[in-house]
Parts: structure tokens; sequence; C-alpha cells
């Protein structure tokens, strides 16, 4: 709980059991039991309110109605009061504790953080030249700055909405608009597609952590077609065959970007990233379904030059082929399918499972083809490859596995970071030698590029 939601309820308690023990309040309790009401108001301009306080906010208004008109000497009106105000302090506390505003984790590098919002408008769909199709891209920019003054960008924005209003709350450590450091003549690229039907934010433990270490990020929000469903269910045969789809939309969705960055970096109309881009150091990654679109990105277009995929089942002309630049190819503790799965006589399970177990398939296919990295959790879920574990201390709210929260984002950015600075920025990283790790949760194995995929090998032979 944030600090004036806490001292709100600090301020009523001691006041309802005072009203337990008095029949009339003296003058200065009056004082006080407005008190609350007022710490209300000042929490509502300096934090935001928010919808698990509410009942809180109803508390503290009975709490100084009881008091203005303390008079009132009817017992079972007076314990009624008490105890409907008391009930409603304690839902709010409840509420506010399993859904926090809740705040991001240092990003570790030595640069502070700037970021832009801008929305992109692509034209056609791929394979086509037809132009009268409109496709808007919500981007947004992480970047190193050299100023740590300016307002700090909010997590989400308006659209986050409902049950999820609060995200708006919680502040990330990104300067909003703030210059681009200068610190280097260029700086490498990274960019993110989230999820299915997923937000720009949803991962920005990780652009924040690699916008610290002198990489610029850029994540773009895909609009998907309307025919799709709204959640990811590879259950269903026609689900399948819809992601082959879209996966390709999105894939003309990357190659816009690429060819906007080109144009950014030539001459960025509001002069921030002008001749800051270094193109030739690409890289992309992406969580779950944009996951898969990173690996789809890197068959489609070699500007790209590493990949990684967070946990995403592969669609696409990817899945014929493997990858041919280094891809990393990060999993949760699930495992493959089991046999039992496999076997089953529900034929929507069983064909989720023979689509994991393909899944698998193309990913060992493609490391001994190409080599790479591949990464499994112990105690990983789905969802802690992205920010949502943080939603909540209650993992059944946020789906998180076993594994510690802070563990696993650092494990995360860890080899996402030695990943990038090895194959973007050409550092040697021991983190990726698979003879070491501070981190005995993690199953990693690095496979080294056969010979007759090294063209400098090819060569020299």
């Amino acid at each position: 709980m944030r600090l004036f939601e806490t001292l709100i309820i600090l301020l009523d308690l001691p006041l309802l059991a005072f009203a337990l023990a008095n029949h009339a309040w003296p003058v200065w309790m009056i004082v006080l039991a407005v008190l609350p009401v007022l710490m209300v108001l000042v929490h509502s301009f300096a934090e935001r309110y928010r919808w698990q306080m509410v009942p809180a906010y109803i508390g503290s208004v009975l709490v100084a109605v009881f008091g203005l008109v303390s008079y009132v000497q009817h017992t079972p009106i007076r314990i009624g009061i008490v105890v409907a105000a008391t009930v409603l302090l304690f839902v709010s506390s409840v509420l506010a504790t399993i859904l926090p505003v809740f705040s991001l984790p240092e990003p570790g590098g030595p640069h502070a953080i700037g970021t832009i919002t801008q929305q992109w408008t692509a034209r056609g769909e791929l394979g086509r030249t037809d132009q009268s199709l409109p496709r808007k891209l919500n981007i947004q920019f992480w970047y190193p700055t050299e100023t740590k003054r300016g307002r700090r960008s909010r997590y989400r924005t308006a659209d986050a909405q409902g049950l999820k209003a609060h995200l708006r709350l919680a502040r990330t450590h990104s300067i909003v608009n703030a210059p681009v450091s200068r610190a280097q003549r260029q700086f490498p690229v990274v960019l993110f597609s989230p999820g299915w039907k997923g937000h720009l934010t949803q991962n920005t433990i990780q652009f924040e952590m690699l916008a610290s270490y002198g990489f610029i990020v850029l994540s773009m929000e895909h609009s998907p077609a309307e025919n799709l469903p709204l959640y990811f269910d590879p259950s269903r045969e026609e689900n399948l065959r819809g992601y082959a789809v879209e996966i390709k939309r999105r894939a003309h969705d990357v190659l816009f970007v690429l060819d906007q960055l080109e144009k950014l970096n030539r001459q960025d109309p509001d002069a921030r990233f002008t001749s800051l881009l270094d193109l030739s150091r690409i890289g992309m990654f992406g969580y779950s379904f944009g996951g898969a679109l990173s690996a789809e990105a890197c068959w489609l277009d070699p500007r790209i030059k590493a990949g990684i995929n967070m946990d995403g089942l592969m669609f696409g002309e990817v899945t014929k082929t493997g990858v041919r630049q280094p891809f990393f190819f990060m999993s949760d503790d699930s495992g493959g399918p089991s046999e039992c799965d496999l076997q089953s006589p529900d034929p929507r399970r069983q064909l989720h499972a023979r689509a994991l177990e393909a899944d698998c398939k193309l990913i060992d296919r493609s490391l001994a083809q190409y080599g790479g990295y591949y990464l499994r959790i112990r105690g990983a879920a789905h969802s802690n490859y992205s920010d949502r574990p943080l939603y909540s201390p209650l993992k059944r709210l946020t789906d998180a596995g076993s594994i510690d929260v802070q563990t696993c984002i650092q494990i995360i950015n860890a080899y996402i970071q030695a990943f990038f600075e090895l194959h973007l920025n050409g550092k040697p990283q021991e983190l990726l030698n698979g003879k070491h790790s501070d981190y005995p949760e993690a199953l990693f194995r690095c496979h080294p590029v056969p010979i007759a995929e090294n063209p400098t090998l090819a060569t020299i032979a």
C-alpha cells in the first residue's frame, strides 16, 4: 500500500475503537474524525485514487459522519456503523495489498532511461501492393539518456480499464521525452513484439534493463485481425490456421518498422534519433506469440542479426526451416507434452499436445542445424517471462510459477543482456558458454554453430 493509503487506514482504526468505548466524542475527537476524509482528498491528488481503496473512502466518510453526529446513543446503530466501517477498511486493505501499485526493479545499467511513444501507420498487407488497408502501430522507445530529471512515464496509459485501471498508477524509471545520450556515436537497436493481443509495456523490466546498458529498444503493439479469438488457444484447428496467417501480418509490421527506422536514422523529424541508430546491429525478442514473430522476422529479414523467443509456440515459414541467425529459445518449466496428453480422447487436448510436440522438435532441429541457445527455468511458468508476476503477490492471480519472482527476473535479464551483448556488441559472455552459471534454477544449453553453417569456417575449408 502507498503512504497516504496506509495513513487513511491507520487514522480510521483508533477512531473506530474510540467510538465503541464512548457515547459522545469531545470536540477534539470530532475534529480528528474529519482528518481521514481530508487525507482521502490529499491522497486523490498526490497519489491518485484507485478502485481498490473505494471501500476505505466510504469507511472514512462513515467515521466522519459518526463523529459529527456522535450524540447518537442507540447502541445497535453505533455498533452497526463501527462494524460497517471496519469491514470496509479491511476489504480495502486486502484489495490494495493483493493488487498493489507495484514498483519495477532497478534497471541496473550505468545509463538513465528516456522514453517516447508514437503511432505509425503501415499500409498494405504482406505480399500485396494494395495501399488502401492501413494498420496503425503503437510504438514506444526506451533509450539511454543523460538526465534523470523530468516526468517519469506511467506503466500503462488509458488503455488499462476496469480491474486493471490501477496499472496506470505504477511509475517506471523512464523519463518522458528525454534527449538521447551522446555517450556513444551510435547505439544498437532491439525490437520487441508482445504476446497475443498484448500491450506495449508488458516487458518494461527488460526494456529498461537493456536501455540502461546502452541499447535502444522499440516495442510495437499490433492490431490483430478482428476475426481472431480474444485469448490464445492452440487447441482448435481453426485457431492454428489463423495464427499462421496472423504471424505473416505481424511480420509485415516488423518489415515496416525496420524501413521506418532507416528513415528515422537518416532524418528524425524530432531530431532525436538522427544518425544515432546503428542499423547494422539490430536484434529482436518477443514474448509468447511475439516470440514466434521474432523467429519469423529473423527468417524473413536478414537485417535482424539475432533473436529471442520467450516461451512462444512457433508459427509461420520459420517452422519449416529453423532460424539461421543466432537465436535463443526460452521456455517455462512445463517441458514437452506428456504421453497421456498425446493419447488423450479429448481431441482439443490432443491437438494442443501435438502442437507442443511439433514445437519441441522444431526447436531441436533448428538448434542442431544452425546452433543457438536454449534455456528452461525451474519453477517458471509462462507469465514469468513478462511483467505480470509483479501485478500481485498472489501467484494464483498472475499465473506465475513456483520460482521466486525476483530470482526469475534476474535470470531472464542476465541471459537476455548477455545474448545481445555478444551478438550485437561483440562482447564475449561467460554466461553463454554453458560452463558456469550463478543460477542453479537455469537449465541452459549452448549449441555451437555447425561448421557447415559457419560462413568463415566454410570459406577456410
